[in-house]
């Protein structure tokens, strides 16, 4: 008697103690692991133009409009608040189609880098660069037309 009695309190002990141990479902836990990583891998973007050219790490001749006969252009950003090495990619866009996506370094918290697009006559209309940090979130996007 002794002993079911004991093991009755032990099962209500332990029933006592599940009820208040927090529970965490499977979703709350993958969420949490997400924010972390997710604040792990934080980065922003400045300083992002598209352009006819890039001369020492610097944009020239930025704008949203550019000549049919433009050969090529360039999208240019400043990665900032990356810690370790991590990457953007850059997804060029014409008239919503994605026409290249191209995967750049980001090797230090403060990192210029640019990637550039060969342009033909034939590709007039409406262009989007979108920029996506390397677990693929959009950071940035910019649009520019070529006349």
């Amino acid at each position: 008697m002794k002993l079911k009695l004991l093991g009755v309190l032990l099962l209500m002990g332990a029933l006592i103690l599940g009820a208040t141990a927090p529970v965490w479902s499977a979703e709350e836990q993958k969420q949490e692991e997400s924010t972390a990583a997710g604040q792990q891998a934080v980065n922003m973007i400045q300083d992002a133009v598209v352009c006819q050219d890039v001369v020492e790490r610097t944009p020239v001749g930025s704008g949203d409009v550019f000549a049919k006969e433009t050969s090529k252009v360039y999208c240019f950003c400043r990665v900032v608040g990356v810690e370790g090495e991590s990457s953007v990619t850059h997804n060029w866009y014409y008239k919503g189609t994605l026409k290249t996506s191209v995967k750049l370094p980001v090797r230090s918290n403060n990192w210029r880098t640019w990637s550039a697009k060969t342009m033909s006559p034939d590709w007039a209309g409406e262009w989007m660069v979108e920029i996506l940090s390397a677990d693929g979130t959009p950071l940035e996007s910019i649009i520019f037309f070529i006349q």
